[in-house]
């Protein structure tokens, strides 16, 4: 066995690996050249491939980010793992343990201090290891000095049987007596809302946002994207791309008079509206849930460890 970085002629040998390794998440072709190849971070060095007779037996991909996310805070200190995969027939064998040590060397080798398995923006796979679907994955990292930062949860809501509560039609109607409206994009909102994204979500949520606005510019409907907003101000937004539902966001000043119910159940009937069946997002916290997610019928699908180690 020999590991060596990954070049263009594996690609389709590295593909199939993952999805005969990784059997809760589908990586297509296309999902591998969008989050990984074409990444701006992307570094060949740290993307390491296992290679035994002939076959590749494992991969990893490790990411050290040289392009700042928009306005986030610096994260030069921290490096990412989203990728770790060995060959069921070829497991227990050290070749994972071999290339979770290269990945961190080679992330040491850029001035790294932590590594996180795996809150990478914009391209993280899932936001870290699923409990259920590999607990072996999880006692692999757990033995080799990572600890769990939190539990992350995915969850589910069944479009079909959506209806919205009178509670949260009553809520929109006091919202708009006082002074909040809640409508679908128009271009007369984008200068409030990049200041709203600026202020309350630096990152990688403008993104989001800018390529969504793109495409209702290029023909997609409005109501990909839908805005809170009060006397010239945005004070929250949601947004969906297919079936994923999200980001959803309020302006901390502005939580608990129920913006984040109404601009949640005018997207999903948006979604229900265009015949999508179900909404899906991979990431949030109990809290959230509790207090947002379970009133349109969203269950949790999948827990995952989020995990750190100091390099």
């Amino acid at each position: 066995m020999h590991i060596l970085p990954f070049t263009g002629e594996l690609l389709d040998r590295v593909v199939t690996l993952l999805q005969q390794t990784l059997h809760a998440d589908p990586i297509s072709r296309s999902l591998f050249v969008r989050k990984v190849l074409i990444d701006p971070n992307f570094d060949p060095e740290g993307a390491l491939v296992a290679m035994a007779e002939g076959q590749v037996v494992g991969f990893a991909l490790g990411i050290a980010r040289r392009l700042p996310l928009e306005d986030a805070p610096p994260d030069g200190d921290r490096g990412y793992i989203t990728l770790l995969a060995v060959h069921p027939h070829w497991q227990r064998r050290g070749i994972g343990s071999q290339l979770l040590q290269r990945v961190e060397s080679y992330l040491r080798s850029r001035d790294r201090k932590v590594v996180l398995v795996s809150p990478y923006a914009p391209n993280y796979f899932t936001p870290g290891v699923d409990v259920s679907a590999y607990p072996d994955g999880l006692r692999f990292f757990l033995q080799r000095g990572y600890q769990e930062v939190y539990r992350p949860i995915a969850m589910d809501c069944n479009l079909l049987n959506l209806s919205t509560p009178e509670w949260v039609q009553q809520r929109e109607q006091q919202l708009q007596q006082e002074g909040v409206t809640v409508e679908p994009y128009r271009p007369h909102l984008i200068l409030p809302l990049f200041r709203f994204l600026r202020e309350e979500f630096p990152g990688d949520w403008q993104r989001f946002v800018r390529e969504a606005i793109a495409r209702i510019e290029q023909g997609d409907s409005p109501e990909r994207v839908w805005i809170a907003h009060e006397r010239g101000e945005v004070v929250g937004f949601s947004h969906f791309e297919g079936e994923r539902f999200g980001p959803i966001g309020v302006a901390q000043s502005q939580r608990g008079r129920g913006i984040g119910q109404v601009l949640m159940f005018k997207t999903l009937q948006s979604m229900r509206l265009q015949g999508l069946h179900t909404a899906f997002f991979l990431w949030s916290d109990d809290r959230t849930a509790e207090r947002l997610y379970h009133t349109a019928g969203f269950v949790e699908t999948r827990r995952f460890a989020l995990l750190r180690k100091e390099l």
